[in-house]
């Protein structure tokens, strides 16, 4: 069984993803802080699917939580989805969202430079593409300058 660990887990994109994983027969292994989550989370994707993945609370922007989390880790894929993300927010408090956002994308990176076999997802924004004139956004959209600090920390 395929291990992966999916940061932000207890979010809502997270938790949803959690419970897709659990179903195609994957060992979860959730990463989350509770910053934008809540711990009830873990008794809802049991008793969805009867299994209660392991959690640990970890604030993976913390260089020495992360390096003590992840150093005797073995995975076979990281899902990162722990970011803050509420473009508001993040104009009034910048440095809080670089700090966070920016550490925690660095913090896995350092695992996975040392773990070339784990597969890595990074959970982006339509922020990335800022003002845009065609609706829907696809992939292929010109990506101009982010119009807040959550979006630059995604571009």
């Amino acid at each position: 069984m395929k291990k992966i660990l999916v940061t932000g887990g207890l979010g809502y994109i997270g938790s949803h993803t959690v419970l897709e994983l659990i179903e195609q027969n994957y060992e979860v292994i959730i990463a989350d802080d509770l910053s934008n989550s809540k711990e009830s989370v873990l008794e809802a994707i049991n008793s969805i699917c009867g299994i209660r993945p392991e959690w640990f609370n970890i604030n993976l922007s913390d260089n020495n939580e992360s390096d003590n989390f992840l150093k005797n880790q073995e995975f076979d894929g990281i899902i990162h989805f722990a970011a803050f993300k509420a473009v508001g927010e993040s104009v009034k408090n910048p440095l809080k969202y670089y700090r966070n956002n920016l550490l925690s994308l660095l913090n896995v990176m350092t695992y996975l430079k040392t773990h070339n076999d784990c597969a890595f997802i990074f959970s982006s924004s339509c922020a990335v593409y800022g003002q845009v004139e065609e609706l829907p956004i696809t992939e292929n959209a010109y990506i101009k300058t982010a119009e807040s600090p959550y979006g630059k920390t995604k571009q």
